[in-house]
């Protein structure tokens, strides 16, 4: 008699509610950004939950390398940047941090590139970043990847119509002679990590069309998503090779 009570009062609706309510989305997805969107986010008017491109993000993973290191007490604060924008993030320490974690710790040191796995709050009228794990890159193409993936995310946001084509759809597919001469550019440097600038496209070009030619036809790459910023805002590479 006593085992059916247990039962009874173990399992019944209230209870299986109380300790397995399922999560918000935002706090079961993992959502790949940039610096730039966070520090752009959405603040909540109250309690809410800050939104990047409209929809609620509350964890976020981004790549940056570490600029500045700052030890508390309780907690480690680095400062990353990652070519779009720079944030601190803070890591609490465990209190009982084995040897293992401290070594870990140790090796995140200043200008190497990592991974911030974090969850993001507004703080004292700005948005934060509290990380709950951070580890060193070590495959480059990790970084790029990482990229690829924010500007898929970000466009399946903001432009849903197009996100089962937003990679495979090119500017020759338009017979835009000044993008697909644009793209070629690109595609020829693909070899250069840092990707190219305008100024560079715009040099090569010169003698077929004008620069304010190719700054519009430029714009109109970047806007369907066919390039991407590498270590800055002026730097471009192919999303597709």
């Amino acid at each position: 008699m006593e085992g059916g009570g247990f039962m009874s009062n173990s399992f019944d609706g209230s209870s299986s509610q109380g300790n397995f309510a399922r999560k918000p989305m935002s706090e079961q997805t993992l959502r790949p950004v940039t610096i730039r969107q966070i520090k752009g986010g959405e603040v909540p008017q109250s309690e809410g939950v800050i939104k990047i491109d409209g929809a609620d993000c509350t964890q976020v993973t981004f790549v940056g390398i570490i600029r500045n290191i700052s030890e508390q007490q309780m907690n480690v604060i680095y400062t990353i940047e990652d070519g779009t924008g720079s944030t601190d993030v803070r890591k609490w320490i465990e209190q009982n941090e084995t040897e293992i974690e401290a070594d870990e710790r140790r090796s995140l040191v200043r200008d190497i590139y990592v991974r911030v796995y974090g969850r993001l709050a507004y703080f004292h009228n700005r948005i934060t970043v509290a990380a709950f794990a951070i580890r060193p890159i070590t495959d480059y193409n990790e970084i790029t990847h990482h990229y690829l993936e924010a500007i898929y995310v970000h466009l399946t946001f903001t432009k849903p119509s197009k996100k089962n084509s937003l990679f495979v759809e090119t500017s020759s597919n338009k017979g835009n002679i000044i993008e697909d001469r644009i793209m070629g550019v690109m595609k020829e440097n693909s070899h250069l990590t840092e990707g190219v600038t305008l100024d560079f496209i715009i040099e090569k070009l010169k003698t077929m069309h004008t620069e304010a030619e190719i700054r519009q036809a430029m714009q109109h790459i970047e806007n369907e998503g066919q390039v991407y910023n590498t270590i800055d805002e002026y730097h471009f590479k192919p999303c597709v090779d």
